[in-house]
């Protein structure tokens, strides 16, 4: 059985991004996969699907051609600050990369009230950027991995983001290397030979951003960030555990609300089977 915590933990959180590697499906085949998953009994834990702003006008084709309303697929579109609003779709946040605050300002501008997510530069260490996002009501991405070793951002960039994001009070959603659960080595693709490398899991972060938000200590934060063992963390209906430290299942809920709000998936099946392997998915 699925309890009160983790359902919570992680309602929505997973935003479907077939198109993007290392699945990098068509659109059509992309589409199908994600009006499937709406019809599953896990459903409750898709989210949005992440759509280019390059591709939107063949994704309202895509829609049309399979009788699809837009209402009925929530998308993530990601932007540049040139692109302009498409019509026909059903815009539930916007995804670009920013570097200067004036981009930021310039962004929404353009996209508001829709939500908009910054893709930071993770080595900017620049209060300003996170001023800019607290003041403008903007939120921060991270990516958290790739297909190549290369593409993770050091263990400690990750853990510096979730703090400075919390401190600051900004919400925040990830992308990529997040496919499993619990923080291990992995291969990064489905590739004979493919690289390995430590992948964050996305328990981790969910669990390491919701202490943050309700006030644990940064080390602390950084110790549930690392933690490989599934069997420390206590998901119950009441609340979740780890070691003495624990957190309610309405303070997860806050946290999901306000701060942590979704990550990026090109798989929305390999996620769920790793937790019914852990025996936490029912």
């Amino acid at each position: 059985m699925t309890t009160a915590s983790l359902h919570a933990l992680l309602s929505h959180s997973i935003d479907y991004a077939g198109l993007f590697p290392p699945a990098a499906l068509d659109l059509p085949t992309a589409l199908r996969n994600y009006r499937r998953y709406q019809t599953v009994p896990d459903n409750w834990m898709l989210g949005s699907f992440a759509l280019p702003a390059h591709q939107a006008e063949a994704f309202t084709t895509a829609l049309a051609e399979t009788g699809t309303r837009p209402s009925h697929v929530p998308v993530s579109l990601l932007v540049t600050p040139e692109d302009t609003l498409p019509a026909g779709l059903h815009i539930v946040s916007v995804e670009a990369k920013a570097d200067e605050p004036a981009v930021v300002r310039q962004l929404v501008e353009r996209w508001q009230p829709t939500m908009l997510f910054v893709e930071l530069n993770p080595t900017d260490e620049r209060e300003v950027m996170w001023a800019t996002l607290r003041e403008l009501g903007a939120g921060a991405k991270i990516r958290a991995g790739g297909i190549a070793p290369d593409a993770f951002p050091a263990f400690e960039t990750v853990v510096s983001f979730i703090i400075r994001a919390a401190d600051w009070r900004v919400p925040f959603k990830a992308t990529a290397g997040l496919h499993h659960p619990i923080r291990a080595v992995h291969p990064l693709t489905d590739d004979a030979g493919s690289p390995r490398a430590t992948m964050h899991g996305f328990l981790n972060v969910y669990l390491a951003a919701a202490f943050a938000w309700h006030g644990m200590a940064p080390d602390n934060v950084e110790r549930v960030l690392a933690e490989e063992e599934a069997a420390n963390f206590q998901f119950g209906e009441s609340g979740v555990a780890w070691h003495c430290q624990s957190l309610t299942t309405e303070q997860i809920q806050t946290a999901r609300r306000e701060f942590c709000r979704s990550h990026g998936s090109c798989s929305f099946d390999e996620p769920r089977a790793d937790l019914r392997a852990l025996g936490l998915l029912s």
